[in-house]
Formats: structure tokens, sequence, C-alpha cells
């Protein structure tokens, strides 16, 4: 299984996970590194190559955008796995269900003039409302980017990225987890993608933010067994 890990952290940010996989499922978790220009169809472009048709593709938050733009680009993993996934991670008049623009335009004068402390308030975020706060922000830390050079592009390609129009054609088989009190990718994100995706399945996490599989690694590694067990070619 092929893991692509959200915007500001490394591969290290599926450490919990892999551990409480255990041997019997193997994480393959490349680092990402978008384009200088920050192009996100470039970027999906170029990720959708390394997908074999024998593998799940596994994606968080930002992960979860580039797989499921990948799959819409001609990639065709056996299913999808989207962790605090949404189709959209900026707010408009005729999308409620992500971050205000104010404060992604924050993020981004942040990580050019503060990077460091812009990405401690982005770590705070990760964690938010989750019952494992302090041992979540714990873990993440350690898979923390700080090199702007790397950050801001990826920021350009995640603010740009609206898939609305594109995940109904998606029509590998989804999981789709998500935290309760996710305050990145709001809950009503991953009920949306639900209703839109035509062979998703949805499990939330109570009491739970936008790192599911660091704070309940083993909750989402069970839900992920389940689901790889359940596939028609398991």
């Amino acid at each position: 299984m092929q893991a692509w890990h959200g915007w500001g952290f490394d591969p290290a940010a599926f450490d919990p996970l892999r551990a409480a996989l255990g041997d019997g499922c193997e994480l393959v978790t490349p680092a990402l590194t978008a384009p200088a220009s920050g192009d996100f169809n470039a970027w999906v472009a170029e990720l959708a190559g390394q997908v074999s048709a024998n593998e799940v593709l596994l994606g968080w938050s930002l992960g979860a955008m580039l797989a499921m733009a990948a799959v819409a680009a001609g990639a065709r993993p056996r299913a999808l796995v989207l962790i605090g996934g949404s189709p959209r991670f900026v707010t408009s008049a005729a999308w409620p269900h992500g971050l205000d623009a104010s404060t992604v335009t924050a993020f981004q004068t942040g990580i050019a003039a503060q990077p460091d402390r812009t990405m401690k308030r982005f770590l705070a975020l990760q964690t938010l409302g989750d019952s494992q706060r302090s041992a979540g922000q714990a873990a993440l830390e350690h898979a923390l980017e700080t090199d702007p050079a790397k950050l801001s592009p990826a920021l350009s390609a995640l603010i740009g990225a609206d898939l609305r129009t594109q995940v109904r054609h998606i029509g590998v088989p989804a999981l789709l987890l998500h935290g309760e009190n996710d305050a990145l990718m709001p809950m009503a994100a991953a009920n949306w993608l639900s209703a839109q995706l035509p062979h998703a399945q949805l499990q939330l996490f109570p009491q739970c933010g936008h790192a599911p599989h660091v704070t309940h690694a083993r909750g989402v590694a069970e839900a992920l067994q389940r689901f790889l067990g359940a596939l028609p070619d398991a």
C-alpha cells in the first residue's frame, strides 16, 4: 500500500499507523515534493504515473486530494483510502466546508516570514478537539517540514485544488476515515465526499481531530484491515 502524506509533514507522519498495522501490511511512504510552480495538476500528473494497478493508494489531507486527483486523471489503484480528505481546502460562497480564506492567507504570509512559528501553529490545529491531543502533537512534531522552499509551492497547490466536479467519476472502492472534530477538513466535507464518491464508505472517529492515523492509529488500522479484507480480489 502506498501512502501520501499531508502538507507540512514528511513520511514520518505515518509511523504510528505503520506500527499499528504490524508486519502484515507493508506501507510505502514516499516523500512528496511539489513542483516549484505550485501547479496542482502538474503534480498530479507526475504522481499518477507512480501508482500501480495492484496496490491500494492511501492519502492523508493534501495527500488525499492528490490521491483522488490521480485516480480522476487515470491512475487505477485497487482502492482508495482517504484520511481527513476533502475536495477543496479553502472556503468559498459555494463551499463552506473548509478553512477560512483569511486564515489560509495568513499561513501563506507566515511561511515566508516566520516559518517555524507558523508551522507550530499549524501543528496545533492537527489535533484540536482530539482526546489524544498531547500525544498526537508530540508524534507529529517529529514529522514537521520546516523548509519554506518546500512548503510554499505545496501550499499553493493545496489552495488551488478543487476536485468537486471530478470526484463523482472516481469509480474505485474508497474508504473515508475522518475525525469528527477535524478543524482543517470539517466532518461536513467527509459527508459530502461520501455522498459523491460512487463506491465509498465513511467511518468517523469520535473525539478525534485531523490526524486519526496518529491519535487513533489502532482504530484506523483495524478499519483499514477490514476494508482490505473485503475487497473483491483480496
